[in-house]
């Protein structure tokens, strides 16, 4: 496994969300504070990229349909318009 260079960061939490954090530590489920906070980072930007990627398909789908009418948006038209994306 590749080893990355990590970098320390101060972060201000929220009572509640410090005494889950050390509830999930006491539980095993993770080793430490900074495992919690990577993972959770993780899903928050695999979300963010997926919300992301859905704007993008909505976009091509609707200039799609600007380019060629309602009645007339075929598979072929909208994979054209997704370009690199597809």
């Amino acid at each position: 496994m590749r080893e990355v260079a990590k970098q320390s960061l101060t972060v201000y939490l929220d009572p509640d969300v410090v005494a889950r954090i050390e509830t999930m530590i006491g539980a095993g489920r993770f080793a430490n504070s900074s495992e919690i906070v990577q993972e959770a980072l993780v899903l928050w930007l695999t979300t963010f990229n997926q919300h992301q990627f859905e704007l993008e398909l909505k976009r091509a789908y609707e200039s799609s349909l600007a380019l060629t009418g309602r009645e007339s948006v075929n598979a072929a038209t909208f994979l054209r318009t997704l370009g690199d994306l597809a």
